[in-house]
C-alpha cells in the first residue's frame, strides 16, 4: 500500500491570499511561527504582524525553532483538510484537546496557539478551501 503524501501545496497560496485580505488583517497582530510536521514533510510558517511572511520547507529538526509545532500523519491531515473545506471539522483548538497534536518549545509558546487561533485557523481553513 502506497503511504499517503500531506496535501501541503496550498500554503503559498494561502499566503498570498490572506495578507491581500483586509478581514484577515482584521483579526489582528500576529506574531508566531508556526511549525507544520505532516507526514515525512516539515514547513515553518511565519506570522508577522498583520501578515503571513514566510513559509520556508525545513528538516524535522529544525522544527525547534518553531514556537508551536502542529504534528499530524499525512492521512489525518488530509482528512482534517477535507472536513474543514465541508465545515465539518473541527477547529484546531478542539483537535488539540481531542488529539494532542500541538507542541510549543515552551509552557508559553504553547499558549500562543490560544492567542492566535482566529489567526492560524483562517490559515489553515484557507488552505482547506483551495485545497479541496
Amino acid at each position: 500500500m502506497a503511504k499517503a503524501k500531506a496535501n501541503l501545496d496550498w500554503l503559498s497560496a494561502a499566503q498570498e491570499a490572506l495578507n491581500g485580505d483586509f478581514a484577515y488583517r482584521k483579526l489582528g497582530s500576529t506574531d508566531v511561527t508556526l511549525g507544520l510536521s505532516i507526514g515525512d514533510q516539515a514547513r515553518l510558517v511565519t506570522f508577522e504582524a498583520f501578515e503571513i511572511a514566510s513559509i520556508i520547507e525545513v528538516s524535522a529538526m529544525d522544527l525547534r525553532d518553531a514556537d508551536i509545532v502542529l504534528e499530524m500523519s499525512a492521512k489525518d491531515w488530509n482528512a482534517y483538510l477535507r472536513q474543514r473545506a465541508k465545515g465539518k471539522g473541527p477547529s484546531l483548538l478542539t483537535l488539540d484537546l481531542d488529539a494532542r497534536v500541538i507542541t510549543g518549545r515552551s509552557p508559553l509558546d504553547r499558549l500562543k496557539l490560544e492567542r492566535y487561533n482566529l489567526s492560524l485557523q483562517a490559515f489553515i481553513d484557507k488552505g482547506a478551501e483551495l485545497a479541496a
